[in-house]
């Protein structure tokens, strides 16, 4: 691939676009300074719940990689807890699988 001249890109402009972006930047910052923090807090608790079973799955995964048996089977218990809040019923998934038919 050509390398190319960012002057003869940009033409010359290239503080100008640096002091744009660093004005943009700053108004962002000022604008997400001033709002309040209760807009981004979970307002519905089944939300909360699905974030923690991903959490708790992937916990879960990373354990058994490890082969950490034993808080991979914490986070199992967890899962299923959750999975009963949910309403969920995913107990074909939950087999074990290092049994053999």
């Amino acid at each position: 691939m050509e390398d190319f001249d960012t002057e003869d890109l940009f033409g010359g402009r290239e503080e100008v676009l640096k002091n744009l972006g660093n004005h943009i930047a700053k108004a962002l910052i000022r604008l997400a300074k001033n709002e309040p923090l209760e807009e981004y807090e979970i307002g519905d608790s089944e939300d909360y719940l699905v974030g923690e079973l991903a959490r708790c799955l992937t916990l879960q995964n990373l354990y058994l990689d490890r082969e950490e048996y034993e808080k991979c089977a914490i986070m199992k218990l967890r899962i299923i807890v959750l999975n009963k809040k949910l309403g969920l019923d995913l107990t074909g998934s939950m087999e074990d699988f290092d049994e053999e038919d």
